[in-house]
C-alpha cells in the first residue's frame, strides 16, 4: 500500500477494485470466509434465542448441565457474547494465515460448529410450534 493514513488506504482499495475482500489492519477476510464466519454467528444467535424463549415455556426445560449452570450463575448471555467473539476472532487470525489448509480448516470448523447450532435453533423452533399447538388445542377442548 502506497501513502499513509485512511485516504492512502481507500486509494488503495479503490485502486484494486476491493477485489471481494474486506481489507484493513493486515487482515484479508474473502466472501468465502465472510459468509462461513455469518454461518457460526447466525447459528450461534438463532440457537441462543430459541432457547431463551423456549425455557419461558412452562413445559420446556434444559437438560444441558453446563448451560443450567451458566444460567444458575447468570452469565449464560455472557458467555453466549465470548463463543461468538472468539469463534469471529478465530476466524480473523486464520484469515490471516497464508496456509490455505488452516484457512480451510478453521473455516470449515466454524460452519460446522453454526450448522450444529442452526439444527438446534431449528429444532427448538419445530418444538415451540408443536407445544403451542397442543397448549390451543387443549385451550380450545376445554
Amino acid at each position: 500500500m502506497k501513502g499513509n493514513g485512511l485516504d492512502a488506504q481507500i486509494k488503495d482499495i479503490a485502486s484494486t477494485g476491493g477485489s471481494g475482500c474486506m481489507s484493513g489492519m493486515g487482515v484479508s477476510i474473502g466472501k468465502a470466509e465472510l459468509l462461513l464466519m455469518t454461518v457460526f454467528t447466525s447459528g450461534c444467535i438463532v440457537d441462543h434465542i430459541t432457547t431463551f424463549y423456549g425455557l419461558s415455556l412452562p413445559t420446556i426445560v434444559e437438560v444441558n448441565p453446563v448451560v443450567l449452570m451458566l444460567i444458575g450463575s447468570g452469565v449464560w448471555h455472557v458467555v453466549e457474547v465470548l463463543i461468538i467473539a472468539a469463534g469471529i476472532f478465530s476466524g480473523l487470525v486464520a484469515s490471516s494465515s497464508k496456509s490455505r489448509i488452516l484457512i480451510a480448516f478453521s473455516m470449515i470448523s466454524l460452519a460446522m460448529v453454526g450448522l450444529v447450532r442452526l439444527y438446534a435453533g431449528i429444532h427448538n423452533i419445530v418444538l415451540i410450534s408443536n407445544i403451542a399447538s397442543v397448549l390451543e388445542l387443549s385451550s380450545s377442548i376445554i
